[in-house]
């Protein structure tokens, strides 16, 4: 590791820059592909691939890098409640996307009824598994650090 030319206190002032900028860039590519979805009546994935991929490896960094360490969150406990709430969340803003997309591209309000509720039962089954995972692999790895000796050299 190289030195730094930064005092403790310009360290952590740079952390919560790099941190805000992290997270500007993860809603960004949200918004943006939200944007284009509704903009061109529809999912394009050759108009936002480019966004899409930095997106979802920006999203497994963040998810991998903190289970390997054993956090979960800031200000959300690790338990089920948690994952239920975010998944319902998760599941009921893309439901409701899919029926204004749908909506949008084929002037159907039936057909986006039953796309929303199909897209939001699918994606609230595949959130609530998939943080399930993590919540079971991030508790494992949270009691591994814990029991392991205080290392000095560890940052």
């Amino acid at each position: 590791m190289r030195k730094s030319n930064l005092d403790e206190m310009q360290e952590q002032e740079l952390l919560k820059v790099e941190h805000n900028g992290c997270w500007i860039a993860f809603w960004g590519l949200l918004a943006a592909m939200a944007v284009q979805g509704l903009a061109f009546g529809g999912m394009d994935f050759k108009m936002m691939a480019g966004e899409w991929i930095v997106f979802m490896v920006l999203a497994i960094y963040l998810a991998v890098a903190s289970a390997r360490r054993g956090i979960w969150d800031r200000r959300f406990e690790m338990n089920m409640k948690t994952n239920l709430i975010i998944s319902a969340a998760a599941s009921l803003a893309f439901g409701g996307f899919t029926a204004l997309v749908v909506l949008l591209r084929y002037q159907k309000p039936e057909g986006s009824i039953v796309a929303a509720v199909m897209t939001t039962i699918v994606t609230f089954v595949l959130c609530f598994i998939i943080m399930g995972i993590a919540l079971k692999e991030t508790r494992k790895r949270k009691e591994k650090l814990e029991e392991e000796p205080a290392d000095a050299d560890r940052i």
